[in-house]
């Protein structure tokens, strides 16, 4: 996994103050924070998680106030997110962005949290919890933190949540159409339109609100829809496949009285979509 292979990189930004790596070699006697600390990345150097959780509970413990304690929180979560408990991690690292909200691993606490819903990513067909929350903490990300370096890294993970996300409004939206339920798809793909405008997803979607607005006898609207496809894609398929649907049904294709209407998708405000 992407996170496993950052372990050296982890414990050689949060280590202070081992000389080896060695356990033998870390002050395992002692109750310091600093020893505690020091013995508990040995287990995790060693990929001995679940005795480096322990250490590191101990160490919140014993040593509240210390910045190691902190820091153990986060080595904490990423202890229990390679031992595939998820959950724990989770609850682990919003303990410790809550209570520490200016920390320099802040950053990287984010996105071990999304991460570890990120990996449980489920198939389109299954409930999206963890996807959006996945988006949620990684967009958090990007927002709070914008130059760090996970920052970067959950922009392409950004990018796969909101076209898997974008895929299951579309799912839902073709099950309802294929239903009759017409209105209901319509406002599943529009949600793809207002939510996830810059997903592959966005084509079609526009195309099967115009196969519905037909259906429905909404033919105006189905022109105006019609023109936004072909202005922002001109080349793909579904501009094809509404084309010839409007043939079909002999909708006049008559574009003059839309070309003072807005219909870059990138600068239609997300509202206007209710109006169509």
């Amino acid at each position: 996994m992407i996170l496993r292979n950052l372990i050296p990189l982890v414990i050689s930004f949060i280590l202070l103050s081992c000389t080896s790596s060695e356990k033998s070699n870390f002050d395992v006697q002692s109750n310091s924070d600093v020893g505690m600390y020091n013995e508990a990345m040995g287990y995790i150097k060693s990929k001995e998680y679940e005795k480096s959780v322990e250490i590191l509970n101990e160490l919140e413990l014993q040593h509240p106030y210390s910045d190691l304690a902190s820091r153990g929180q986060v080595m904490a979560g990423f202890a229990q997110y390679s031992l595939n408990k998820y959950d724990e991690a989770i609850l682990t690292l919003s303990k410790f962005v809550e209570l520490n909200p200016n920390h320099p691993l802040l950053p990287y606490a984010l996105y071990l949290k999304g991460y570890a819903y990120f990996e449980r990513m489920p198939d389109v067909t299954l409930d999206q919890k963890f996807s959006v929350k996945a988006h949620d903490v990684f967009s958090e990300l990007e927002n709070r933190y914008p130059n760090s370096r996970y920052a970067k890294k959950s922009k392409t993970h950004i990018k796969t949540l909101k076209n898997h996300l974008a895929s299951k409004e579309m799912q839902i939206g073709k099950y309802y159409q294929k239903e009759g339920f017409l209105l209901a798809g319509i406002k599943r793909y529009k949600v793809i339109l207002k939510d996830f405008r810059r997903t592959v997803h966005v084509p079609e979607s526009i195309y099967r609100i115009i196969e519905c607005y037909i259906s429905l006898g909404l033919r105006n609207q189905s022109i105006y829809l019609y023109t936004i496809l072909n202005y922002n894609f001109p080349k793909s398929i579904w501009k094809s496949e509404a084309l010839d649907l409007l043939k079909e049904h002999k909708v006049n294709r008559n574009l003059k009285k839309y070309k003072k209407k807005e219909l870059d998708l990138e600068k239609l405000d997300s509202r206007a979509f209710d109006l169509i």
